[in-house]
């Protein structure tokens, strides 16, 4: 199977909290990408919107708001839906930490 992502992945380990149409959905943030991430937890319905906000630990919260795209063996594949110029700004930074 090929890899069609337009922006690569970065392995991390970031607590994360979806707030779905039923409450919080807490887990982790397995990798991240300009375009989304994955995400280990209880999986939301695919095809759903919500909303999820990283711990970026030192870098502070990152809320996004992401579609549910599939479900994989440990949680779910996620696709960002719309960015605030400071929220792209701080999910960029946040890249750059990974990549090295």
């Amino acid at each position: 199977m090929n890899d069609v992502r337009r922006n690569p992945r970065f392995a991390c380990s970031f607590p994360a909290v979806f707030h779905g149409p039923r409450g919080a959905v807490r887990g982790t943030c397995t990798n991240l990408s300009l375009g989304g991430l994955y995400f280990e937890g209880n999986s939301l319905a695919v095809g759903s919107n919500a909303e999820v906000t990283l711990d970026l630990q030192a870098l502070g919260k990152l809320k996004l708001r992401c579609e549910i795209r599939h479900h994989g063996s440990h949680g779910m594949g996620v696709q960002f839906t719309r960015f605030e110029p400071d929220q792209a700004e701080l999910l960029q930074r946040v890249l750059s930490t990974l990549q090295k």
